[in-house]
Protein backbone atom coordinates (compact mmCIF):
# COMPACT_ATOMS: atom_id res chain seq x y z
CA UNK A 1 0.00 0.00 0.00
CA UNK A 2 1.43 3.40 -1.18
CA UNK A 3 2.38 6.30 1.91
CA UNK A 4 0.35 9.04 2.01
CA UNK A 5 2.57 12.25 1.58
CA UNK A 6 1.42 13.69 5.32
CA UNK A 7 0.83 11.96 8.35
CA UNK A 8 0.21 14.06 11.39
CA UNK A 9 1.48 14.09 14.58
CA UNK A 10 -0.78 16.05 17.20
CA UNK A 11 1.35 16.34 21.03
CA UNK A 12 -0.34 17.62 23.90
CA UNK A 13 1.36 20.16 26.53
CA UNK A 14 2.48 19.97 30.17
CA UNK A 15 0.32 18.70 32.32
CA UNK A 16 -2.19 18.27 29.77
CA UNK A 17 -4.40 15.18 28.56
CA UNK A 18 -5.28 14.34 25.28
CA UNK A 19 -8.86 15.87 25.80
CA UNK A 20 -7.03 18.98 25.21
CA UNK A 21 -6.57 18.24 21.88
CA UNK A 22 -8.88 15.54 20.80
CA UNK A 23 -11.35 18.00 18.89
CA UNK A 24 -8.59 18.05 16.21
CA UNK A 25 -8.83 14.20 15.47
CA UNK A 26 -11.82 14.09 13.05
CA UNK A 27 -11.24 17.26 11.07
CA UNK A 28 -7.59 15.58 10.74
CA UNK A 29 -9.18 12.01 9.41
CA UNK A 30 -11.86 13.41 8.01
CA UNK A 31 -9.02 14.52 5.72
CA UNK A 32 -8.00 10.99 5.37
CA UNK A 33 -4.26 11.20 6.70
CA UNK A 34 -2.17 9.18 9.15
CA UNK A 35 -2.64 10.71 12.61
CA UNK A 36 -1.01 9.33 15.89
CA UNK A 37 -2.04 11.64 19.27
CA UNK A 38 0.60 9.83 21.86
CA UNK A 39 0.22 10.24 25.68
CA UNK A 40 3.04 11.57 26.62
CA UNK A 41 5.25 9.85 29.34
CA UNK A 42 3.71 11.03 33.05
CA UNK A 43 0.54 11.90 31.58
CA UNK A 44 -3.05 10.64 31.65
CA UNK A 45 -2.93 9.22 35.10
CA UNK A 46 -5.41 9.74 37.91
CA UNK A 47 -2.65 11.79 39.87
CA UNK A 48 0.12 13.93 38.65
CA UNK A 49 2.34 11.96 41.09
CA UNK A 50 2.98 10.28 37.77
CA UNK A 51 4.83 13.10 36.46
CA UNK A 52 7.61 12.80 39.43
CA UNK A 53 10.74 12.14 38.02
CA UNK A 54 9.80 12.47 34.09
CA UNK A 55 11.94 14.95 32.20
CA UNK A 56 12.14 16.45 28.83
CA UNK A 57 14.30 14.20 27.33
CA UNK A 58 10.76 11.33 27.71
CA UNK A 59 9.12 13.60 26.04
CA UNK A 60 11.08 13.97 23.12
CA UNK A 61 11.63 10.17 22.91
CA UNK A 62 7.95 9.69 23.07
CA UNK A 63 7.56 12.24 20.32
CA UNK A 64 9.95 10.37 18.35
CA UNK A 65 8.75 7.15 18.92
CA UNK A 66 5.30 8.47 17.33
CA UNK A 67 6.79 9.87 14.64
CA UNK A 68 8.61 6.81 13.47
CA UNK A 69 5.64 4.54 13.73
CA UNK A 70 3.94 7.20 11.60
CA UNK A 71 6.60 7.47 9.01
CA UNK A 72 5.51 3.08 8.44
CA UNK A 73 2.11 5.13 6.56
CA UNK A 74 3.56 8.50 5.07
CA UNK A 75 6.56 9.95 3.38
CA UNK A 76 6.88 13.03 6.24
CA UNK A 77 5.13 14.44 9.49
CA UNK A 78 3.25 17.17 10.26
CA UNK A 79 3.56 18.35 13.43
CA UNK A 80 0.71 19.76 15.60
CA UNK A 81 2.12 20.66 18.86
CA UNK A 82 0.27 22.68 22.06
CA UNK A 83 2.18 23.98 24.81
CA UNK A 84 4.77 21.82 25.73
CA UNK A 85 4.12 19.87 22.50
CA UNK A 86 5.09 22.50 20.73
CA UNK A 87 8.96 22.27 22.22
CA UNK A 88 8.77 18.63 21.25
CA UNK A 89 7.64 18.99 17.85
CA UNK A 90 10.60 22.00 17.40
CA UNK A 91 13.40 19.75 18.27
CA UNK A 92 11.81 16.99 16.13
CA UNK A 93 11.86 19.55 13.18
CA UNK A 94 15.94 19.88 14.14
CA UNK A 95 17.14 16.30 14.71
CA UNK A 96 14.72 14.89 11.87
CA UNK A 97 14.97 17.36 9.32
CA UNK A 98 14.35 15.47 6.36
CA UNK A 99 11.18 13.83 7.79
CA UNK A 100 9.21 16.52 9.62
CA UNK A 101 6.93 18.19 7.29
CA UNK A 102 6.23 21.60 8.60
CA UNK A 103 4.87 22.18 12.08
CA UNK A 104 1.87 23.95 13.53
CA UNK A 105 2.91 25.86 16.74
CA UNK A 106 -0.38 26.23 19.30
CA UNK A 107 0.72 28.69 22.47
CA UNK A 108 4.41 27.81 22.07
CA UNK A 109 6.16 28.37 25.69
CA UNK A 110 9.10 29.73 24.81
CA UNK A 111 8.62 33.15 26.57
CA UNK A 112 6.72 32.78 29.81
CA UNK A 113 4.99 35.67 31.24
CA UNK A 114 6.94 35.27 34.95
CA UNK A 115 10.20 36.31 33.81
CA UNK A 116 11.75 34.62 37.36
CA UNK A 117 10.91 31.56 36.63
CA UNK A 118 12.74 31.41 33.06
CA UNK A 119 15.97 34.22 33.42
CA UNK A 120 16.90 32.89 36.46
CA UNK A 121 19.50 30.11 35.84
CA UNK A 122 17.91 26.87 37.08
CA UNK A 123 21.03 25.62 38.69
CA UNK A 124 20.31 28.04 41.23
CA UNK A 125 16.67 28.62 41.36
CA UNK A 126 16.27 24.57 41.39
CA UNK A 127 18.05 23.55 45.40
CA UNK A 128 15.42 26.48 47.15
CA UNK A 129 12.49 25.80 44.78
CA UNK A 130 12.56 21.70 45.22
CA UNK A 131 13.30 22.22 49.05
CA UNK A 132 10.49 24.43 49.50
CA UNK A 133 8.14 23.57 47.12
CA UNK A 134 6.72 20.31 46.35
CA UNK A 135 4.34 21.39 44.25
CA UNK A 136 3.30 23.33 41.54
CA UNK A 137 -0.54 24.87 41.20
CA UNK A 138 -1.96 24.48 37.41
CA UNK A 139 -5.62 26.02 37.18
CA UNK A 140 -7.59 26.04 34.28
CA UNK A 141 -6.19 28.01 31.56
CA UNK A 142 -9.93 29.13 29.87
CA UNK A 143 -11.58 32.26 29.01
CA UNK A 144 -14.73 29.97 28.64
CA UNK A 145 -15.56 29.59 32.29
CA UNK A 146 -18.01 26.64 31.31
CA UNK A 147 -14.87 24.54 29.62
CA UNK A 148 -13.38 24.23 33.09
CA UNK A 149 -15.89 22.14 34.47
CA UNK A 150 -14.63 19.31 31.99
CA UNK A 151 -10.92 20.16 32.39
CA UNK A 152 -9.03 17.02 32.70
CA UNK A 153 -5.68 18.42 32.76
CA UNK A 154 -3.68 18.02 35.82
CA UNK A 155 -4.09 20.92 37.92
CA UNK A 156 -0.79 20.53 39.88
CA UNK A 157 2.78 19.41 39.00
CA UNK A 158 5.71 17.87 40.67
CA UNK A 159 8.25 20.57 40.69
CA UNK A 160 11.15 18.18 39.36
CA UNK A 161 9.15 17.56 36.29
CA UNK A 162 8.64 21.44 35.79
CA UNK A 163 11.90 22.53 36.37
CA UNK A 164 12.41 19.83 33.76
CA UNK A 165 9.92 22.10 31.49
CA UNK A 166 11.76 25.16 32.13
CA UNK A 167 14.76 23.29 31.38
CA UNK A 168 13.24 21.96 28.32
CA UNK A 169 12.22 25.85 27.14
CA UNK A 170 15.68 27.30 27.23
CA UNK A 171 17.35 24.25 25.42
CA UNK A 172 14.96 25.07 22.43
CA UNK A 173 15.20 28.51 22.14
CA UNK A 174 18.90 27.72 22.08
CA UNK A 175 17.98 25.06 18.76
CA UNK A 176 15.59 27.54 17.03
CA UNK A 177 18.05 28.65 14.35
CA UNK A 178 18.20 24.96 13.48
CA UNK A 179 14.53 24.75 12.30
CA UNK A 180 13.98 25.22 8.69
CA UNK A 181 10.47 23.95 8.37
CA UNK A 182 7.57 25.91 7.41
CA UNK A 183 5.91 27.36 10.58
CA UNK A 184 2.46 28.51 11.82
CA UNK A 185 2.14 29.94 15.24
CA UNK A 186 -1.31 30.10 16.88
CA UNK A 187 -1.51 32.68 19.91
CA UNK A 188 -3.76 34.01 21.49
CA UNK A 189 -3.87 37.34 23.37
CA UNK A 190 -5.53 36.49 26.34
CA UNK A 191 -2.90 33.76 27.15
CA UNK A 192 -1.93 34.04 30.41
CA UNK A 193 -0.16 30.99 30.42
CA UNK A 194 2.50 32.04 27.53
CA UNK A 195 3.77 35.72 26.63
CA UNK A 196 2.83 37.43 23.25
CA UNK A 197 6.60 37.58 22.73
CA UNK A 198 6.79 33.52 22.09
CA UNK A 199 5.52 34.16 18.27
CA UNK A 200 7.91 37.29 17.50
CA UNK A 201 11.09 35.34 19.14
CA UNK A 202 10.42 32.35 17.14
CA UNK A 203 9.60 34.20 13.44
CA UNK A 204 12.68 36.21 14.39
CA UNK A 205 14.96 33.10 15.42
CA UNK A 206 13.70 29.88 13.41
CA UNK A 207 15.83 29.82 9.82
CA UNK A 208 12.71 29.31 8.05
CA UNK A 209 12.24 31.14 4.52
CA UNK A 210 10.03 34.58 5.35
CA UNK A 211 7.53 32.99 2.78
CA UNK A 212 7.31 29.92 5.50
CA UNK A 213 6.90 31.84 8.52
CA UNK A 214 3.31 32.07 9.34
CA UNK A 215 1.10 33.65 12.66
CA UNK A 216 -2.35 33.31 13.37
CA UNK A 217 -3.70 35.83 16.21
CA UNK A 218 -6.39 35.19 18.25
CA UNK A 219 -8.26 37.47 20.56
CA UNK A 220 -10.92 36.04 23.18
CA UNK A 221 -9.22 32.25 23.94
CA UNK A 222 -7.28 31.12 26.97
CA UNK A 223 -4.37 29.46 26.81
CA UNK A 224 -6.49 26.01 25.78
CA UNK A 225 -7.13 27.12 21.77
CA UNK A 226 -8.39 24.13 21.09
CA UNK A 227 -11.03 23.93 23.64
CA UNK A 228 -11.51 27.19 24.35
CA UNK A 229 -14.36 29.52 22.42
CA UNK A 230 -12.74 29.92 19.71
CA UNK A 231 -11.61 26.10 18.96
CA UNK A 232 -13.83 26.24 15.78
CA UNK A 233 -12.44 29.37 14.05
CA UNK A 234 -8.67 27.67 15.52
CA UNK A 235 -9.21 24.13 14.49
CA UNK A 236 -10.30 25.84 10.72
CA UNK A 237 -7.02 27.45 10.79
CA UNK A 238 -4.95 24.30 11.54
CA UNK A 239 -6.97 22.16 8.86
CA UNK A 240 -6.37 24.53 6.21
CA UNK A 241 -2.35 24.85 6.44
CA UNK A 242 -2.81 21.24 6.81
CA UNK A 243 -4.91 20.62 3.45
CA UNK A 244 -2.28 23.22 1.93
CA UNK A 245 0.97 21.22 2.67
CA UNK A 246 -0.77 18.04 1.55
CA UNK A 247 -1.37 19.73 -1.60
CA UNK A 248 2.10 20.98 -2.07
CA UNK A 249 3.51 17.43 -1.21
CA UNK A 250 1.64 15.93 -3.52
CA UNK A 251 2.11 18.47 -6.35
CA UNK A 252 6.34 17.85 -5.30
CA UNK A 253 5.62 14.06 -5.99
CA UNK A 254 4.05 15.00 -9.93
CA UNK A 255 6.86 16.99 -10.70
Amino acid sequence: MPKKPIGVLILHGFAASLDSVKNLEMPIRYLNLPLRMPLLRGHGARSPEALQGVVWRDWVADGEAAMRALMTESSKVLVIGHGMGSLVGLILAVNNRDSIDSLVLAAPPIELPNPVLTQIRLQVLQPFVQENFRRWPLPPAYTDKKQQKSDTNYRWAPMDALLSFFEFIELTRGRLSDVRAPVLILQSKRDNSVSEESAAIIRKSISTPAAGKHTHWFKKSGHELFRDCEREAVIEVVSHFVMERVDINIQQVVS
